[in-house]
């Protein structure tokens, strides 16, 4: 494993933009994008925050050999592999006073290998088909997403219910005009995406769950 995925890891982890996490470490985003383009090191005063304000373990950092996370230090960080997050159903029922996330809407709770997350609502869906294929998702994946309320939303795939059922496809938002657009990704050229349909933001049987984080793919997590 390269540094620069390291560095990406830990990002979407938190579910941060480029832009976000460099401020939040105090660089600016050009740095951020060239450690994660691998086209510089990782400098040595980024590598000491990280250890000191989000725990991290500068071995992992610089070799990529776990752990992940210092050991006996308080952290903010929680290890979702020791917990169990709910397995949504391809079929969803919401209603008054009934919730996506309800019971009746998990098939299963999963283990999964080894992720750590910030404190989010973590829900897992298992994808059909291979309309996701060109971004890396095949048939079978378990998706993992962050459910959490509020979230801000913007173009990237998503789990999400349509009159009673669950999807995984990429949306692109356009807030001007109040509508998404549904894509299937057949090819990792963006550009090629597949227009399915049109929604208006309000539309009656549309919700949306979560913004996809990671994947599980024959016992492997994958990273976006």
């Amino acid at each position: 494993m390269k540094t620069s995925d390291q560095i990406k890891m830990i990002r979407k982890m938190e579910n941060l933009t480029q832009s976000e996490f460099a401020k939040e470490l105090g660089v600016s985003t050009a740095t951020i994008a060239s450690i994660e383009n691998d086209s510089r090191d990782i400098p040595k005063t980024l590598i000491k925050k990280l250890v000191k304000e989000k725990n991290i373990n500068a071995n992992w950092l610089i070799t990529g050999e776990e752990p992940v996370f210092l050991e006996n230090k308080e952290t903010k960080q929680s290890i979702i592999s020791a917990q169990k997050i709910p397995l949504l159903r391809q079929t969803v029922s919401c209603g008054p006073g009934q919730d996506w996330d309800s019971g009746d809407n998990v098939e299963t709770y999963i283990e999964p290998l080894g992720l750590v997350t910030t404190g989010k609502q973590l829900y897992a869906f298992r994808s059909r088909g291979i309309s996701m294929i060109g971004a890396g998702i095949q048939d079978g994946d378990i998706l993992i997403f962050d459910g959490a309320k509020n979230q801000q939303l913007q173009d990237d795939i998503y789990v999400f219910g349509y009159n009673g059922e669950a999807f995984c496809k990429f949306l692109r938002f356009d807030s001007f005009a109040g509508k998404i657009h549904v894509y299937s990704v057949h090819s990792k050229d963006l550009d090629k995406a597949e227009l399915l349909r049109t929604l208006d933001s309000s539309t009656e049987g549309f919700q949306i769950f979560g913004r996809v984080l990671c994947w599980i793919h024959e016992n492997h997590l994958m990273w976006r």
